[in-house]
């Protein structure tokens, strides 16, 4: 009888439900003190990761990208007599070191710039004809920016390359006489430059510049020919800032 009555509460449907729901109030309360233990920790970390995004948001903002270094230059190359050209060249900023002064009460900003330069063009003699070259050459860029945008530089171009472009020119091979493909000579051109300019960078396609440029044509019928010209025109930025 005794046996039969321990059976009878231990599978009573009653107790069964009791059990069951005094079971999944321990695994609830359980349940809550890991949730009141983790969720300081998680709020931290959840606060940490929201710092550092905001850190590199900052970041990223305050960093120029591309192309906010980087000018475009479309201007006139040649001597305004008789060599005249089409110059093409990009500048990018590469490092940028800015000096803030204190003159008559108003703060004075200065920029001390070092820059990646490049250009491309063409030049020829209108008039006969003749003269016609194209030029290429890569250097660097010192330049000075007042707290005006007034600009003051000196360009080193150790890279540099002239290649003349002959008109109809024809060779002798045997008995035949074809004519030359792309007839000219290409000569190793360095240069140096001093100009000057203004370009402000919230106002776009307001820049231009000036520069007085000295080339030298090395191995030019066995010697040297220095070429000075003019280089002006003007900048363009496409950031969207």
């Amino acid at each position: 009888m005794n046996l039969a009555k321990s059976l009878y509460k231990y599978f009573n449907p009653h107790s069964l439900t009791h059990s069951w729901q005094v079971i999944a109030h321990e695994h609830a309360k359980l349940y809550l003190s890991r949730l009141r233990t983790a969720l300081p920790k998680t709020c931290l970390l959840v606060a940490l990761l929201l710092s550092m995004m905001n850190l590199m948001a900052q970041n990223s903002s305050e960093t120029p990208s591309f192309l906010e270094r980087t000018d475009f230059k479309l201007g006139y190359f040649g001597n305004l007599q008789s060599n005249h050209g089409l110059n093409l060249g990009t500048e990018y900023l590469w490092l940028e070191k800015v000096k803030v002064k204190e003159r008559k009460n108003r703060q004075r900003t200065i920029k001390w710039q070092l820059l990646l330069n490049g250009s491309l063009g063409y030049s020829t003699n209108f008039a006969t004809r003749t003269q016609n070259g194209i030029f290429a050459y890569s250097g660097l860029i010192f330049r000075r920016v007042n707290s005006k945008s007034w600009e003051l530089s000196v360009e080193l171009n150790p890279l540099g390359a002239y290649r003349s472009v002959l008109s109809n020119t024809y060779k002798v091979v045997g008995d035949d006489v074809t004519s030359v493909s792309f007839p000219g000579r290409t000569y190793y051109a360095p240069s140096v430059a001093i100009g000057t300019g203004r370009f402000r960078k919230e106002i776009k396609r307001s820049g231009w510049y000036l520069n007085l440029q000295y080339t030298l044509l090395t191995n030019y019928n066995t010697g040297e020919l220095p070429i000075v010209s003019l280089n002006f025109g003007c900048k363009l930025n496409f950031s969207r800032k």
